[in-house]
């Protein structure tokens, strides 16, 4: 278990990219149990550890250098600070914005498994929230990691990636098709309603909490974005054993045929559906 922890306090830090300056204090690492539990059952299952650091619940993971400035705190949002600007695409209240986040394992497995299940070869999409401009600034309505259903700049929201605009590893603005604009406001009443929800990491349809989806399915109503039987994945693939070290650190066995949504399927739907056609 020493040796886990160790390995663990050396994972975290290279995965989040920090800083080639040194720490100015030591590094404290509070990991709950169920955390070290996954990291145990997924290296019997196979997975490597940087891929069973990236489906930690990251709820149970700080890195907290004990300074008086923090360099880094390890819970998925404040990552952002360290990816370069970029000039901001042309967007209205109501669109959606949709990323294809490079977060490690995780992040590869929920596109490939959604890519699979819509039988696509892309758009790589593993996020989405929708956006609304107050006094000529864009901002974006999201449900998120450690941060629960909350507002943040689309500047910020769009540091997350490092490519741009419909380019890998980068993000993708379904805007809404001038019929569809009425839609806007009435959506974006429902995610503020919905506002400090907490984040619902077991991508449960039923229950209270939100996940990036389920957020905007939720504020477009009627059924514009229906759900689907989840999909984890093939048995004895990589994707699959992802998910199952995932839910086994929450306590859960895969949800499969749950009902649900996907960014990827809300991204198809809003094609046919309500967002502009591209030229």
């Amino acid at each position: 278990m020493i040796r886990l922890l160790a390995l663990f306090a050396c994972a975290v830090p290279c995965r989040a990219q920090m800083l080639a300056a040194p720490l100015s204090a030591p590094v404290a690492f509070p990991v709950a149990v169920p955390a070290l539990s996954a990291l145990w059952d997924g290296s019997r299952a196979g997975l490597s550890l940087p891929t069973l650091v990236s489906v930690l619940p990251w709820s149970a993971v700080s890195v907290v250098p004990q300074a008086p400035r923090p360099v880094l705190r390890v819970l998925g949002q404040e990552l952002a600070a360290f990816r370069p600007s970029r000039p901001l695409p042309e967007v209205a209240s109501g669109d959606l914005v949709f990323l294809d986040l490079d977060c490690g394992a995780l992040c590869d497995a929920m596109a490939e498994v959604t890519e699979e299940q819509f039988g696509t070869s892309g758009p790589r999409l593993n996020h989405v929230g929708i956006i609304e401009v107050e006094a000529g600034q864009p901002f974006v309505w999201e449900a998120w990691p450690g941060r629960d259903v909350a507002r943040v700049p689309l500047r910020e929201f769009l540091s997350r990636v490092s490519g741009g605009e419909a380019q890998p590893s980068g993000f993708y603005v379904g805007r809404l098709a001038d019929g569809a604009r009425a839609l806007a406001a009435p959506a974006l009443a429902r995610v503020k309603a919905a506002a400090g929800a907490p984040y619902e990491p077991s991508f449960d349809w039923a229950g209270p909490g939100m996940y990036c989806s389920k957020l905007i399915a939720y504020a477009f109503g009627d059924g514009l974005f229906p759900t689907r039987p989840m999909y984890f994945g093939r048995e004895g693939s990589r994707a699959r054993e992802v998910w199952r070290a995932y839910f086994a650190a929450r306590g859960m066995a895969i949800p499969d045929g749950q009902p649900g949504v996907s960014p990827l399927g809300l991204y198809l739907d809003g094609q046919r559906t309500i967002f502009r056609q591209q030229p």
